[in-house]
């Protein structure tokens, strides 16, 4: 499902966004569990990476940091699934999480997003192209 692709993908996001830079020293954790039977199936995923970025040079450049945990079930009850993502590569923080449900008596969905730090980059975080940047 996209929430298990969303969490790796952005914990993986954080060392491939330093590019050429290269990664000096990094530290990571990841734990997950699966299992299925006769009344559904279940996946767990949770892990963090943190690390420091240098220049090239030998001089430290920035340090990260990332967390995601997700889970997602099926069953004869209907299937769905939670997550949350968050970060900093010393430029930015960010967190997200959401959840999503679907089952015989409808659907539901939720999702939080923030985003915080130093604007000296023009992100388009939402896909919408903003009208007034200036960057």
């Amino acid at each position: 499902m996209n929430v298990r692709r969303f969490a790796i993908a952005s914990l993986l996001a954080i060392p491939l966004s330093f590019g050429a830079a290269g990664i000096a020293s990094a530290d990571s954790y990841g734990d997950s569990s699966a299992s299925a039977g006769p009344d559904g199936a279940a996946i767990t995923s949770t892990g963090s990476v943190a690390g420091h970025d240098y220049d090239g040079w030998g001089h430290g450049h920035h340090g990260y940091a990332a967390y995601h945990d997700a889970s997602l079930s099926a069953g004869p009850d209907g299937a769905g699934g939670e997550y949350t993502v968050s970060g900093t590569n010393g430029h930015h923080a960010w967190y997200a999480d959401g959840c999503f449900w679907a089952g015989p008596e409808g659907a539901h969905s939720s999702e939080t997003h923030a985003v915080a730090g130093l604007h000296h980059h023009n992100h388009d975080w939402d896909g919408d192209e903003d009208e007034g940047d200036d960057d």
